[in-house]
């Protein structure tokens, strides 16, 4: 027996399960979508803390609206089991990206964190702090669109202020800030350092830190430093191994200060810009530092010369002298080795190829004596598709002549099928477009006998067309069936009023005749109608007519009698 929640959300197969909830794929009956349902499981159903939770992800969530965060459509409670109806995404998690030890390259390291970062950036704005961020709990659609979901421990705030932590700490260990390991306070910031392990794990294939149990993962997390990602990974840049270490520092004062000055640093790390990951604070220990006032300033007395100092202090300088000679010969010959053309290397500047299509680019690097290799797509709007948006190395980078520079060409973005709105109602229809990234275009009313007033009679794009996001569906709503109000046509001629009610698009037929009208006595005007005059009829009913009755003929005269 299929089980239906709310009456409303069929469950069609579950698609994944977690600690404490289920999540299946459904349908929505009322909006004809495919939806992902979310249940806690029956073992924690009974019990109000885990209850309380659940029914705070779906309050977070919902004031959540970011294209960087699951929405979240409906919640409430079936049969004892607690649901939240939520956005169905098709990909995968990051985790499944990076199971086995897997890295990704840095520049898509980088860009999936910064989009991670805007959207946490976002909740941060609406008072919500996820508190959670992990590569379990982030989506990659097959487009390759990124996705914060599960607000299961998230906190409400509603300013600047932090959030209290529970007596149990939540979360997972290899992601945990060192303020949640410890059970103390928390803010935005824990998010911040949480990114930072993820960025971390998909540069170097591991968390920053691992240990054999997640007690002692949590005590690396306040009291041990990581060591940056590219001793482990070569490939990552100074600049991005900066953004990664300020992201992880234990004192939130010397991380990013919020999701989007995080997501500006991994911009500028990408595209060769100068980062600002520079410690705000000591970075010994992390922790501030009372530093004690220095002594005065003291004059000591002379002290006396040994027995032969002065000569030995000629010969320690005579010594030095010697050396920094020798030095300086071998510098400068280095110096006259390295000038010499045959086998050096020039080095060259990588030009920014920003914008520039994949022929433009390929000639701009052979200009500068360096060779175009991999070519990547990524799906925008943003930019007309077959631009460049990425290249590694990074523009303005001093390379070898003959490196290979890797380009990200835009792609459109997936066209998405318009779908069938006839026979919804306007509220619903949006929402349904919205739902797919289009818009609800120009409402028309036209009056119809057969579609209910309110509901849709027609659309265009017509259902079925593919269409690019964002594209807008014009919609023709029904005003109800058409009335015609009729006429007052007393006192007209039969001809006249027949005229006049068939201009209205009614039917006229002739009755009998009836006593005539005081103020119209002739038989030819028209005395009674039997639809009165005002009345809302649909077209083509018939209005009967009656003219007034014929005059009677006046009696004969008695003839006179002879």
């Amino acid at each position: 027996m299929e089980r239906v929640f709310g009456e409303r959300y069929e469950v069609e197969a579950r698609i994944g399960a977690g600690g404490m909830a289920e999540v299946w794929r459904g349908h929505d009956r009322v909006l004809n979508r495919t939806v992902a349902i979310k249940t806690l499981l029956p073992q924690f159903a009974s019990d109000a803390s885990f209850v309380d939770r659940f029914r705070r992800e779906a309050q977070a969530a919902a004031r959540l609206n970011h294209p960087g965060i699951v929405s979240v459509y409906d919640s409430g409670t079936d049969d004892g089991t607690p649901y939240i109806v939520m956005q169905y995404i098709e990909g995968r998690t990051l985790a499944d990206y990076l199971a086995a030890g897997r890295t990704l390259p840095s520049m898509q390291a980088a860009q999936i964190a910064q989009e991670i970062a805007e959207a946490i950036g976002a909740a941060h704005a609406q008072g919500v702090i996820h508190r959670d961020i992990k590569p379990a709990n982030i989506m990659v659609t097959r487009d390759g669109k990124v996705l914060v979901m599960d607000f299961g421990i998230a906190r409400l705030v509603a300013g600047p202020e932090t959030a209290p932590q529970t007596a149990a700490v939540l979360g997972t260990a290899s992601y945990l800030s060192p303020e949640q390991a410890q059970g103390q306070a928390v803010d935005a910031r824990t998010d911040i350092y949480s990114l930072g392990t993820v960025l971390y794990e998909m540069l170097a294939g591991r968390p920053p830190f691992t240990g054999d149990s997640p007690m002692a993962i949590a005590y690396k997390q306040v009291n041990a430093t990581p060591p940056p990602p590219s001793s482990i990974n070569p490939e990552v840049t100074p600049e991005l191994d900066a953004v990664v270490m300020r992201a992880l520092s234990k004192n939130p004062a010397n991380r990013y200060q919020s999701g989007a000055e995080f997501a500006e640093d991994l911009e500028r790390a990408r595209t060769g810009g100068h980062v600002l990951a520079t410690p705000l604070l000591p970075t010994e220990g992390e922790a501030t530092q009372v530093i004690s006032r220095p002594q005065p300033t003291s004059v000591l007395p002379p002290t006396e010369d040994e027995p032969g100092g002065n000569r030995k202090a000629w010969i320690g300088a005579l010594i030095a002298i010697l050396l920094m000679l020798l030095l300086a010969g071998g510098a400068y010959l280095v110096v006259m080795m390295l000038g010499d053309d045959d086998g050096g290397t020039a080095l060259v500047t990588v030009p920014d190829l920003t914008g520039l299509t994949e022929a433009q680019a390929r000639t701009r690097l052979e200009e500068e004596g360096l060779v175009l290799d991999d070519i990547n797509r990524r799906r925008t709007d943003q930019v007309p598709p077959g631009r460049v948006l990425d290249q590694n190395p990074p523009a303005a980078r001093e390379v070898d002549e003959g490196t290979a520079v890797d380009i990200v060409l835009s792609q459109a973005l997936k066209p998405v099928t318009v779908p069938r709105l006839d026979g919804l109602s306007v509220d619903d229809a949006e929402a349904q477009l919205e739902s797919l990234g289009l818009a609800l275009g120009e409402q028309s009313q036209e009056n119809s006998e057969t579609v209910d007033e309110g509901l849709i009679i027609s659309q265009s794009p017509a259902a079925g067309e593919q269409v690019p996001k964002e594209t807008e569906v014009d919609v023709v709503v029904s005003a109800g069936p058409s009335v015609v109000i009729v006429d007052d046509v007393t006192c007209l001629t039969y001809s006249n009023a027949k005229a006049r009610l068939e201009g209205l698009q009614l039917r006229v037929e002739l009755g009998d005749r009836v006593t005539p009208r005081p103020e119209c006595p002739n038989s030819v005007n028209i005395a009674q109608q039997d639809t009165p005059p005002g009345s809302a009829v649909p077209p083509g009913t018939t209005v009967v007519l009656h003219q007034g009755l014929l005059p009677t003929p006046p009696s004969p005269s008695p003839s006179p009698t002879p």
